[in-house]
């Protein structure tokens, strides 16, 4: 009864909190057959897991911090390479636009002719919900890489974030 009385005092949102994290990817990629493209292509997930109290979900308000990357050997004059980084949930991929990634929250393109590049990024989020798993993926990517370099690719961000109660 103590657990009970005690859960149905706990307020509906929870936070803002906040959390800090980085990752970073080699990538060369494969052979990109797809139409209209060439060179390599590749991507890298990495899933951040939240634990929020029972009963609760996760929604993402702001994220803010840089993607950076670069060639690994800038000595190839006159050749470049795609990047991007995205954030998004595990939620249903489908979108009212076609074509288009639902459950995306976050999506920055860059390239690179062998010169570093680092990009500033502070977002509000505004459709930052989680899937019930409560799992933010981080999605790192080279495209268009006709370098034949892997291209070095590090997002680091903090991510500002609440609690939310679930409906009953």
């Amino acid at each position: 009864m103590h657990i009970l009385r005690a859960l149905l005092l706990l307020p509906s949102l929870l936070g803002p909190f906040s959390a800090a994290s980085n990752h970073a990817d080699d990538m060369l990629g494969s052979p990109d057959s797809r139409q209209g493209t060439w060179g390599m292509a590749g991507a890298s997930t990495h899933n951040y897991t939240f634990h929020p109290p029972g009963g609760y979900r996760v929604r993402i308000l702001r994220v803010y911090g840089n993607l950076q990357g670069w060639m690994r050997d800038p000595g190839v004059p006159g050749k470049c390479a795609g990047v991007l980084w995205g954030l998004r949930s595990n939620g249903d991929d489908s979108s009212a636009m076609d074509p288009a990634s639902g459950n995306t929250m976050l999506y920055i393109q860059d390239a690179t002719c062998g010169a570093p590049f680092r990009d500033s990024v502070d977002v509000k989020i505004e459709n930052g919900l989680l899937a019930a798993d409560n799992v933010l993926r981080s999605i790192v990517a080279v495209f268009l890489n006709e370098t034949g370099q892997p291209i070095h690719i590090e997002p680091s961000f903090t991510v500002v974030y609440r609690f939310e109660q679930m409906e009953q």
